[in-house]
């Protein structure tokens, strides 16, 4: 999975943006009836331009006044020349934005603005303004710029994120490789995506055309309100472009991120210092839950507020609140958004029994999931030897990505030797190499790649297919494992 990249990798590449005649007749026909019986008034004419053909291309023209295009100059940190050198410099990068207030709050993704020497907003009229930054979230991919315009901008409207569904019908709005204002339309293709950012991830997916450039940009619905800011996308290379995976954060996240940033200057979220994983069926069955529901603690810090309310590891976690968490990360992003010094009511499933527990939710220390409400990930292998089919395997570091010159965006499984006459050997693998699906199955960590061949074994499969990068090539390489 690959995000969007930080704005000095955006020229780079990536990195964590019918019916029938008879029945459109009949559409028509509906149209042109239900506009004899409007009454004449300014919001019913504005109704039925919106149902018109042309009705779209008038919305999309309003929208355009609220997206705004970003430049910024950083200092790069540098790349490998002809000569093997790596030297800093000045570079330009772009991303996007849109005004949620006159008086010139501009929301972004906090990875466009990072580590910016300036900012420039650039608005739909074509007005350049110096922007400032008013604050950026660490948890969240936001950020919020302040500018001066000489006169109130106009602003987007907020949409109900947890309304979207997949199907529906979104626009992208944003500064594509810096070449200006471009939209592009697709649908929602799933929700509540994780793309391992962070531990909250609840992404919206869709295959509108997200590239380098559309990060912070919104993503409005068919009425124009903004339901997310489009973040990140996939491509399975380092120059890849859009491929129809891209992903936004939830407009309701965003919004309450804006929120914050504009009162306090930093994310204010809630802790209870706990760590739980989802409930399987087998958990369940273990427990005698009487359905798989719920999500498990696996871990407790000393003296947070989870031990001070009593909460144990084993307990399995029914409701927040009111709210029943369908998975780890809901949890986590429920707790994150209550306020601080709440006092809040659990209830769990302990001795096979249902108990409720009360719990006063603290302030997350420094905003940085460290230890805090994240679903539990098990520590991850970061060097995997794999004799039987001749290869060494490591994650992509700082080191590796020095060791084998890989670019700074670089995601998957880098092949660290490679044993002669071994069948990664005979099927063309050599050090330097990136291994990025196995089976289809996209890897991450030699953690990943263990499990999709064990998975593999266990079928009884005599081949598994890996996806190797070598450099700019791309190859589907078949070992034998069984």
């Amino acid at each position: 999975m690959q995000r969007d990249p930080t704005p000095d990798q955006c020229n780079k590449g990536i990195e964590v943006m019918r019916c029938k005649c008879a029945g459109l007749l009949l559409v028509a026909a509906a149209v042109l009836a239900s506009a004899t019986a409007l009454p004449a008034t300014p919001s019913a004419a504005q109704t039925l331009r919106d149902l018109l053909p042309f009705g779209r291309t008038h919305r999309i023209a309003k929208l355009l006044q609220v997206v705004v295009n970003i430049t910024i100059h950083k200092i790069s940190d540098g790349g490998n020349d002809a000569a093997g050198t790596a030297a800093p410099r000045r570079i330009e990068a772009f991303g996007s934005g849109f005004i949620i207030d006159p008086s010139g709050l501009v929301v972004t993704n906090r990875h466009v603005v990072d580590n910016a020497l300036d900012i420039t907003v650039n608005l739909s009229d074509g007005t350049a303004l110096p922007a400032k930054l008013r604050g950026a979230g660490r948890t969240i991919d936001i950020a919020l710029l302040e500018i001066t315009p000489p006169k109130p901008l106009p602003v987007v409207t907020w949409g109900d994120s947890d309304k979207v569904r997949v199907g529906d019908k979104v626009l992208a709005v944003g500064n594509p490789f810096g070449i200006g204002e471009s939209v592009s339309a697709g649908i929602v293709s799933a929700k509540n995506r994780d793309i391992l950012t962070t531990p909250f991830d609840d992404y919206i997916q869709t295959d509108a055309a997200i590239n380098h450039g559309n990060s912070g940009g919104p993503l409005f619905n068919t009425r124009g309100d903004v339901i997310g800011v489009d973040t990140a996308l996939y491509s399975p290379t380092t120059q890849g472009g859009s491929l129809g995976i891209g992903f936004a954060i939830p407009g309701n996240d965003a919004r309450v991120a804006a929120d914050q940033l504009r009162r306090l200057g930093h994310l204010e979220q809630g802790w209870l210092g706990l760590r739980t994983q989802d409930v399987t069926a087998n958990i369940a069955d273990a427990l005698d839950l009487p359905e798989t529901a719920g999500t498990i603690v696996v871990g407790i810090e000393p003296n947070a507020p989870a031990a001070k309310a009593g909460l144990q590891i084993g307990d399995v976690i029914l409701k927040y609140g009111r709210q029943v968490p369908k998975d780890a990360r809901a949890l986590a992003r429920m707790i994150s958004a209550t306020a601080i010094g709440q006092p809040v009511a659990l209830l769990v499933w302990r001795d096979r029994k249902e108990q409720t527990i009360a719990a006063t939710v603290a302030a997350w220390p420094d905003e940085q999931p460290v230890s805090g409400d994240t679903p539990n990930r098990p520590t991850r292998p970061t060097h995997v030897d794999l004799p039987d089919l001749g290869l060494q395997t490591a994650a992509v570091s700082d080191e590796t990505r020095a060791k084998f010159k890989l670019a700074n965006a670089q995601i998957g499984i880098v092949i660290t030797s490679v044993t002669p006459g071994s069948a990664a050997d005979e099927g063309g693998l050599t050090a330097g190499n990136v291994i990025l699906r196995v089976q289809q199955a996209p890897v991450a960590t030699p953690a990943d790649l263990l499990a999709r061949l064990s998975e593999a074994r266990t079928a009884k499969r005599h081949y598994v297919l890996v996806l190797v990068q070598d450099h700019d090539d791309l190859r589907w390489v078949p070992l034998v494992v069984g």
